[in-house]
């Protein structure tokens, strides 16, 4: 006869070791969250007292592109700058930047082509809003702006975008019918043009997320959102990808990377391992007692302009690769 109180008693103890296991990841995870530093990115060169944001390191590590804006937004020029030896060098505006309202670089990570987004004209349909563009380059040559072709460019902005090795384009915008405000989509490729962006339910909220990166083997997905549980502005996040190849539920990058600030526009290096961010956090807010001190504030790095940070993400990178 079987013994029920037995059966019971092995029952609660099932759950007590696996509810135990749990408790030991949450608390793996807490502990390498707790222990990431992130730091400016080439202070005094990238990261200054100025406006930078929406950066792309090139996949050799050796090119840095990035957005210089006026404040609000309101007007931004694409920058580049080189890494010789261990020193990033003085940044150079990119020859096809400057006229328009240039954003959202990214290095293509298989070939040489260049992207960012745009309000410049487009031909027959005048200025409006931010759509994708390309541009080869080979070295420090860059070609001519074209727009990528397809339906990923329709009646709505493509914001923060980034292709994927296999070219399907992530992206955020705001679209009718989707769940929130700004919202996740992707768009599939094909050699004849990118198709009708496809919304990414399982990350979509009623509030707003943006801003995806992928990394190289499209496994975890890095972005920004404005979802319950954040510090109160946006937050990065991270989300694995699942068996059913659907997305996990994200991951809040925790207090050490995020801010009561605006934390955005994740970008991976090629191995995965460095992630750089851009932020307005002010970590130095000091009260001054004349009005020099006041001005010596305002010059300085963290005057509350957006700068962009990096960090190294070895040990969240191989915990959450432990999950998949």
């Amino acid at each position: 006869m079987i013994n029920k109180k037995a059966v019971v008693k092995a029952g609660l103890l099932l759950t007590a070791i696996a509810t135990q296991g749990s408790v030991q990841a949450d608390d793996k995870l807490q502990t390498i969250l707790t222990n990431l530093q992130p730091s400016l990115f080439a202070p005094n060169t990238v990261s200054t007292n100025q406006f930078e944001y929406g950066s792309s390191l090139s996949p050799d590590g050796k090119k840095f592109a990035f957005v210089r804006a006026l404040a609000r937004f309101e007007h931004s020029a694409i920058v580049i700058s080189h890494k010789l030896g261990d020193t990033w060098q003085t940044p150079k505006l990119l020859p096809f930047s400057g006229e328009f309202h240039d954003t959202n670089p990214y290095f293509s990570k298989d070939s040489n082509i260049f992207y960012f987004t745009s309000r410049r004209p487009v031909e027959g349909a005048g200025t409006g809003g931010f759509k994708m563009w390309q541009v080869s380059f080979n070295g420090d040559q860059f070609g001519k702006p074209k727009l990528v072709p397809g339906k990923i460019n329709g009646g709505h902005n493509v914001i923060y975008p980034t292709v994927h090795t296999n070219k399907d384009i992530y992206f955020s915008s705001v679209i009718e019918g989707a769940k929130g405000g700004m919202d996740l989509f992707v768009s599939k490729y094909h050699p004849d043009g990118y198709g009708a962006p496809i919304e990414i339910t399982e990350l979509n909220t009623t509030k707003s997320d943006a801003d995806p990166e992928l990394s190289t083997d499209g496994k975890l997905m890095f972005y920004t959102s404005t979802r319950a549980g954040g510090l109160g502005h946006y937050d990065l996040h991270v989300s694995v990808k699942q068996k059913d190849g659907k997305w996990g539920e994200p991951i809040n990058l925790g207090e050490k990377i995020n801010s009561r600030a605006m934390d955005s526009d994740p970008i991976l290096s090629a191995d995965g391992n460095t992630l750089f961010f851009s932020s307005d956090k002010n970590p130095e807010v000091k009260a001054v007692k004349d009005y020099q001190a006041l001005l010596q504030r305002q010059k300085s790095i963290h005057n509350g302009l957006m700068n962009i940070y990096r960090v190294d993400i070895t040990e969240l990178n191989k915990y959450l690769r432990s999950k998949i």
